[in-house]
Formats: C-alpha cells, sequence, structure tokens
C-alpha cells in the first residue's frame, strides 16, 4: 500500500472541529491567516504557529515528514535570502534575522494550509467551484446570447479538479506495487542498470493509464454528466465567525 503522508491533500479530519464547517470559511480564514503571517510581527506570528500546530497535531497523520521537508525548504530559502540579500552583497550576517522570520512566515502559510486540506474534502471544494463556473455562464448567457455549445467536463471544474488530485497518488500507489512486485522478483532499481529501470518507468506509465481508464469507466456506469446536481453546505453562525475572523486578520 502506498504511504498516505505522500498525498498532501489527503482529508484526515480527526477531532477537529474545523471538519464540519463551511469549506469557503476556512478558505477565508487561511487566506487571512496567511496575509497576517507574512505582515505581522514575531509574537503574533509565534502565537498563529504555535496555534496551527498544535490543531495540526491532532490529526490522525500529520506528515512529520513533510513538515521536515518543508521546514527544511524554508530555511534554505531564508539562508539564500541571507546570502543574496539583494543590495550587491554577497553574505551579510545582519540579514540572518530577517531572513530566519522569513522563514516562519513560511512555515506558518504551510501549517495552515495543510490543516486546510486535511480538514476538507476534495468534493466540496470542486462542488463550490462548479458552482461559482455555472453562476458565472449564467450571468454571461444572460447578457451575450449565441450557440450553446455542448456540455464537456470543462463545465464541471470542481470534477476536473478532483480527478487530478485523485490521479497523483494514485501513481505514487502503481508506482509502489510495482517497486514491490520487482524486489519480490529478485529485481531492484539500480543505475547500473538502466535497462530494468525503463522496464520499469514502462510498466509505470501503463499502470497509470489503466487506472485512468478504469476511473472513466467507472464514472460512465455511474451515469456521470457535467450538470451534476450539487450539493451545498450552507453558512451556520459559526461559519460566519469564521468569516469575521477572517476579515480582522485581513485588517489587522
Amino acid at each position: 500500500m502506498a504511504n498516505r503522508l505522500a498525498n498532501p491533500f489527503a482529508f484526515e479530519p480527526g477531532e477537529s472541529a474545523l471538519a464540519t464547517m463551511h469549506p469557503l470559511a476556512k478558505l477565508a480564514l487561511l487566506l487571512g491567516i496567511a496575509s497576517a503571517a507574512m505582515r505581522s510581527t514575531l509574537g503574533v506570528l509565534l502565537g498563529l504557529f504555535a496555534l496551527g500546530l498544535l490543531v495540526l497535531i491532532r490529526l490522525p497523520r500529520v506528515g512529520g515528514g513533510a513538515l521536515l521537508s518543508i521546514a527544511l525548504l524554508a530555511v534554505f530559502a531564508a539562508v539564500v535570502r541571507g546570502i543574496l540579500p539583494g543590495d550587491g552583497r554577497l553574505f551579510d550576517m545582519t540579514t540572518l534575522p530577517a531572513s530566519g522570520l522569513y522563514a516562519l512566515r513560511l512555515l506558518t502559510v504551510y501549517v495552515y494550509s495543510r490543516l486546510f486540506y486535511a480538514t476538507t474534502r476534495v468534493s466540496e471544494i470542486g462542488d463550490w467551484m462548479t458552482a461559482a463556473i455555472r453562476m458565472f455562464r449564467r450571468l454571461f448567457r444572460g447578457k451575450k446570447r449565441g450557440l450553446r455549445k455542448e456540455a464537456g467536463i470543462l463545465e464541471d471544474p470542481g470534477m476536473l479538479f478532483s480527478l487530478v488530485l485523485r490521479f497523483l497518488p494514485q501513481i505514487f500507489d502503481t508506482y509502489q506495487r510495482i517497486k514491490e512486485a520487482g524486489e519480490v522478483r529478485g529485481i531492484r532499481l539500480s543505475r547500473r542498470n538502466i535497462r530494468r529501470t525503463f522496464l520499469m518507468l514502462e510498466q509505470l506509465i501503463v499502470g497509470s493509464m489503466v487506472q485512468a481508464w478504469r476511473t472513466a469507466v467507472a464514472m460512465e456506469a455511474r451515469g456521470y454528466s457535467p450538470q451534476r446536481s450539487l450539493r451545498l453546505r450552507e453558512f451556520e453562525v459559526r461559519d460566519w465567525a469564521l468569516l469575521a475572523i477572517s476579515a480582522a486578520l485581513f485588517f489587522f
């Protein structure tokens, strides 16, 4: 089985109350926190980071490896910014505090982004994307009438978005199964054996195409249509409160 930590869009609600809140309210909160994190003082930034991390660790699979990787990436970006300050100097020790603060800002945004995807179903995001496109098309067609084209997958961007995110972990799962099957037969990937590497790459491509074909057949068997009915969650009192907090963060 593939490691689910490889999918940053995995739905892992755990005991978080955010999983029951409106996706648009959570998206607004993410944007507000990202805006505040990129311009707040060190004290406020540390508070935001600590709060997000405390909520994140309550999820079943936090993804410690992914968190460490993004932390190293943020530190690397900060060090590069210190080495090349942009004013003609090659390196200046006085730029390291500002670079460290910049790394913490990036890490804070990542923590809340991971928290958003872990507590929000991809289908919820996709349904609202499709609803927005449909509303825009109705307004556009009301002003300018013309020949109506046949509905295609582009008429349902939410489903297209969901399929893309689903296809990525499927590729990783296919790679894991091919690798395990090769190891059972005594075949290991090696730089010294390019032929075996290309054979396994060929199997990966074929397996990915088979997965895509199975998904298409399953959608057709279930009678999928771009004009499918959408189930959109209504806003509750707590969702409006979350929107108010998001607006406050924007103007903080």
